[in-house]
């Protein structure tokens, strides 16, 4: 029993001292925080010194009267911090009268020490047996830790009901060491002994209390306590604690097993922590079970849920340490979100040059997923216009008209919990759908604040991201400017020469040495000028103002101008009239670079087809060809991107670029669909033009 009682007494020590590592700051802070770390003090110089008594001591009957002395002295500092702790929830008269008692009790505390440390000279002088004098001994601590439960008790009582859940962990911790003390001292007061098993139990149950003391001390802010510490260690105190919990009922079941179980025990007993094994190692490494373990250490012993600088510092560290590629950023903003609030899956779209949403990045769950999102979309167009965060789960959300209109992606999406906007300034620049928690548990409003904060910051890193892209463009332009005026020169110079055989001509157009000269000069020109012609294929289009165009004829005009090219582009005329709003020559100038490309794209015995589709107030012109076909990261990266050309030295690489910018001028898109090997759908979207004017166009272009 020594043995037991010096270990129990070695574990509350270290459990205190701990405790006393975390609140090393509050001497200097508050009266109630010094009180409380010496109480902490005492506590474990009392419970250290019991460890080492039993190094001397046979049983409890002959611990040194120091022992008795140490505990009274954590007694009379335990009474000191909840007399503190009471003076600031309480009145002037009351203070009065908590004053007084405190001083009984303290009385009655040195009283007990003296007796404990001088009992034989006493015992003498007062002529006492030993009997009496620990009787006596006894009644006075049963006296001390009265008073003490007495005053926990007014303590807790006085404490306004909103502010208990920063106290109740202490008070119900300290009472219940003062309500065991009590126990021990009443049985030790009536048999004239103390019970070894009680006594030898005492220092285990003051390490229980440990942790019940440290919640009170984060969690009460008039303490000015600034106790602090990592979630890391805490979660794994918390694994250690629990697994070694798991390990000893599995000891204790298996020996049970094997106590019972016959000629069948060794075998059962087997199978039994095999299972418990297996069940061990899936617990481990459970996401989920890690997951909800993190939302209880979070919940029960810090006042927030997020550890906020660490956050804020991990996720700025993350885009740091990333490229401004958009692969790579878009990516990392996704990946660093999810872990943030412990999601499974996520999906990240961007808002591109035509106003939809291309996804850009996906995350665990969704991986896979590619499904645009039309910015026309009620839902979206919501977002566009007041964005906001929605709550996919919560109950007046699903209500609305808006979210009941949400494209089927969202709607299909399993376990979508929240849809995140990331605005810049005024402008929605990309979407964020986030899954539910891994915990299972909804998010509260810390989840969504912080999560509205990390998207304004990501907002600025995405917004850097844009204008280096024009930053990138405009120097490309400049290039090209550059080019341009080298090319001028050229042909002024090749003008020159023209002129000059044509000058000569009327002197000398009979003469078959100049006639020999000029061919060799003409030659030339037209060497340089298939060499400029072979930098520069694209000339820019003529800007003119949107007007109601006959669509049906300009894409009959349009088809007719590649009738000799293989495969022959075919038109499906509608069967009414159509008419859009646009400028007429930049648009054919576009259906015809798209037709070209089509073309050029699909093998001769492929199809090339024109046709029109009419919903509601706008018009689709559809181009869709048989060819090879684009991935999805070339029609997202690389397709509009100015000077990026798979044409070789045969192109420029602005032609789509400058398709989609001609189309946007007129108020329209250009949407793309490819697959690799099936085929490209370029979709011209333009407003379109009531039927009356459709039909006096297509009346004059047959006229």
């Amino acid at each position: 029993m020594t043995t037991i009682a010096a270990l129990s007494g070695a574990l509350g020590a270290a459990a205190f001292a701990v405790l006393l590592v975390l609140l090393r700051s509050l001497s200097r802070q508050n009266p109630v925080g010094r009180a409380l770390v010496l109480a902490c003090m005492a506590s474990a110089g009392w419970l250290g010194l019991q460890a080492v008594s039993y190094r001397f001591a046979a049983d409890a009957g002959a611990l040194p009267g120091v022992l008795f002395a140490a505990e009274l002295l954590r007694d009379l500092a335990w009474l000191a911090f909840f007399a503190r702790l009471l003076a600031t929830v309480s009145d002037a008269g009351f203070r009065h009268g908590v004053r007084l008692g405190v001083r009984v009790l303290g009385l009655a505390a040195v009283a007990g020490m003296a007796l404990a440390l001088a009992a034989a000279p006493l015992a003498a002088l007062f002529g006492l047996d030993a009997e009496a004098l620990g009787k006596l001994f006894f009644c006075t601590v049963l006296l001390v830790a009265l008073g003490t439960l007495v005053l926990i008790e007014q303590v807790f009582r006085n404490t306004a009901r909103d502010s208990r859940w920063a106290l109740k962990h202490l008070c119900f911790g300290v009472g219940l060491l003062y309500i065991y003390d009590f126990y021990l001292y009443a049985d030790a007061a009536l048999f004239n002994r103390i019970d070894p098993v009680l006594w030898s139990s005492r220092g285990a149950i003051n390490a229980l209390v440990t942790p019940m003391i440290a919640i009170s001390a984060a969690r009460n802010r008039r303490w000015d306590l600034s106790i602090f510490v990592s979630r890391h260690v805490v979660f794994h105190a918390v694994v250690l604690i629990a697994a070694g919990a798991y390990l000893m009922v599995i000891a204790a079941a298996g020996y049970y097993i094997q106590a019972v179980g016959g000629e069948w025990g060794r075998a059962l007993t087997a199978a039994f922590l095999a299972a418990a094994t297996l069940l061990f190692l899936a617990l481990i490494f459970s996401t989920q079970l890690r997951s909800r373990l993190k939302l209880f250490v979070a919940r029960h012993f810090y006042r927030n849920k997020y550890e906020y600088g660490q956050e804020w510092l991990n996720f700025t560290q993350a885009l740091a340490r990333t490229t401004l590629e958009p692969d790579s950023l878009h990516q990392t903003i996704l990946g660093v979100v999810c872990d943030l609030v412990d999601s499974p899956g996520g999906v990240l779209w961007y808002r591109t040059a035509s106003g939809s949403f291309a996804v850009a990045a996906t995350v665990g769950m969704y991986e896979g997923l590619h499904q645009e999102l039309d910015s026309t979309n009620p839902f979206v167009a919501a977002l566009l216009a007041e964005p906001r965060l929605w709550d996919m789960q919560d109950e007046a959300a699903i209500e609305s008209s808006e979210l009941r209109a949400a494209p089927g992606v969202l709607v299909d999406m399993p376990r979508l919990a929240l849809v995140v906007p990331i605005v810049h300034g005024e402008e929605v620049l990309a979407l964020l759908a986030i899954a539910e928690a891994r915990s299972g548990q909804p998010y509260d409003w810390e989840d969504l604040n912080l999560l509205g904060t990390v998207a304004r910051q990501a907002a600025s890193y995405l917004a850097l991201l844009r204008a280096t892209d024009a930053l990138s463009e405009a120097r490309q332009f400049e290039t090209f400017n550059r080019l341009s005026a080298f090319l001028v020169h050229d042909l002024k110079n090749v003008v020159a020469q023209l002129s000059l055989i044509v000058t000569n001509a009327r002197r000398h157009g009979q003469n078959p040495e100049f006639i020999a000269d000029a061919f060799t000069t003409v030659g030339d020109a037209v060497t340089k000028m298939n060499r400029m012609l072979a930098s520069l294929r694209q000339r820019q289009a003529e800007v003119v103002s949107a007007d109601a165009v006959d669509l049906v004829a300009l894409l009959e005009q349009a088809v007719a101008s590649r009738e000799g090219a293989r495969p022959c582009p075919r038109f499906l005329s509608p069967a009414r009239p159509v008419a859009v709003r646009a400028a007429r020559e930049p648009l054919l100038s576009v259906v015809q670079h798209l037709l070209q490309n089509a073309i050029e794209a699909t093998a001769p015995e492929g199809r090339v087809t024109v046709s029109v589709e009419v919903r509601d107030a706008q018009v689709h012109t559809l181009i869709a060809d048989t060819g090879c076909g684009m991935d999805r990261d070339f029609i997202h990266h690389r397709l509009f991107k100015p000077f990026d050309t798979t044409k070789g030295k045969a192109g420029m690489g602005i032609g789509a670029y400058e398709s989609r910018h001609l189309i946007a001028s007129m108020h329209g898109e250009l949407r793309v669909e490819s697959e690799p090997g099936v085929g490209t759908t370029f979709t011209i979207v333009l407003p379109g033009v009531d039927a009356g004017a459709g039909e006096e166009l297509r009346g004059t272009a047959r006229h």
